[in-house]
């Protein structure tokens, strides 16, 4: 919440409409749909493994599909720092690597939900390896 208030004293000093604002803003309602949301995912079939369409082959062999994580996920979305937690719950749960970049009026709020699902993965021992957070300034932009 403290990294929201930051987020939302930038946005209205910057001059944010209203409609932004409102979807920057994290209320206790919100958190508790979001965390609603984690269970949610949580509660799902694990995807990955799963074989279908599994036939036999003249030649005598089984050929069938298995779902299969992506591998790296990227996520460029507008500063609704929900979609932080929604997106890192979906990788997560599918086996996915995610990299997520949130608006920059919800940076303070991003990085700190960021380190939340860090802090979680880190208390799991089956998530250790798969969640990490860096902490990267933005890249330079080069001018020719």
């Amino acid at each position: 919440m403290e990294a929201n208030c930051i987020d939302m004293t930038n946005g209205r000093e910057r001059g944010l409409d209203a409609a932004l604002l409102d979807r920057l803003e994290l209320t206790p309602a919100r958190i508790d749909a979001m965390i609603e949301g984690i269970r949610e995912v949580a509660a799902l079939a694990d995807p990955c493994g799963e074989i279908t369409d599994l036939k036999y082959r003249p030649s005598g062999i089984q050929v069938g599909k298995m779902r299969v994580p992506l591998g790296v996920v990227g996520i460029i979305y507008e500063s609704r720092p929900n979609v932080t937690v929604d997106a890192a719950s979906l990788c997560l749960k599918s086996g996915n690597a995610a990299i997520l970049r949130g608006g920059s009026e919800s940076i303070a709020s991003n990085r700190a939900i960021a380190q939340c699902v860090a802090a979680a993965c880190a208390r799991r021992v089956c998530l250790r390896r798969r969640c990490r957070w860096w902490r990267r300034p933005i890249a330079r932009r080069w001018e020719l």
